[in-house]
């Protein structure tokens, strides 16, 4: 008898563990099982970010894109990387210093409550497991999604800023612009270290230098290299 029971118990755990890792592999394989598949149609209309900036100053990157399609986009969302330095985080590059820890290092911190939809009020909930990418919900044909991250600049140097539009987060459902390719594009940003320069207007005000004076400022500053990471 006790023979038997041993038996029946092994093969009972048996049997269930065997219906657990079923069930995790499901869980895995259905994540997206709710999410609408296919191609949809997605215009970016406008994507700015000050290409001239400073540290520790803030500045906002916007990208508004507009469903072009006629089905409901099922989760309109953003990837945000630096392409070439090695970013497992968005608006971070990769260190080569060794001995450290965690090797991803800030070229902007992103505020807190952001991203957002322009239009919204309070704290932003954009983010999800993939700490690159932001998510927006649906969005309807005809209507747009002007997302906005609010970023402080906190490292000297000349950027790429990337970004890709998804309509979705599973693997069976992508954007498309209307050349059929994934809609993305290139922000190119230079942070100087130097303060904001200033001057004094036609009436009497001290303002700060446009950009574009502020960059010709630093350009004819002698600089040994370049201020790439």
């Amino acid at each position: 008898m006790p023979r038997t029971i041993v038996t029946l118990g092994l093969i009972l755990g048996a049997v269930s563990s065997a219906l657990f890792f079923a069930g995790c592999g499901d869980s895995g394989d259905g994540q997206f099982a709710n999410e609408a598949t296919g191609e949809f149609q997605v215009e970016v209309i406008n994507a700015e970010l000050e290409p001239v900036q400073t540290i520790a100053e803030t500045y906002d990157m916007t990208v508004a894109v507009r469903n072009s399609g006629d089905e409901t986009i099922p989760a309109i969302n953003v990837t945000v990387d630096l392409p070439g330095l090695d970013s497992n985080l968005a608006f971070a590059y990769g260190s080569q210093q060794q001995g450290l820890a965690m090797n991803q290092r800030p070229v902007w911190v992103l505020e807190e409550g952001y991203p957002k939809l322009a239009d919204t009020t309070g704290r932003g909930g954009a983010t999800t497991t993939n700490r690159r990418t932001f998510e927006f919900g649906e969005l309807d044909p005809g209507d747009t999604a002007n997302m906005v991250w609010r970023l402080t600049a906190v490292r000297a140097g000349n950027y790429r800023l990337g970004f890709q539009v998804g309509a979705g987060l599973g693997p069976d459902t992508t954007a498309v612009n209307a050349s059929g390719e994934v809609p993305s594009g290139i922000l190119p940003v230079r942070i100087s270290d130097l303060a904001r320069l200033t001057e004094i207007n036609n009436r009497g005000e001290v303002v700060p230098l446009s950009p574009e004076d502020q960059a010709r400022v630093e350009d004819q500053q002698e600089q040994p290299e370049p201020l790439y990471p």
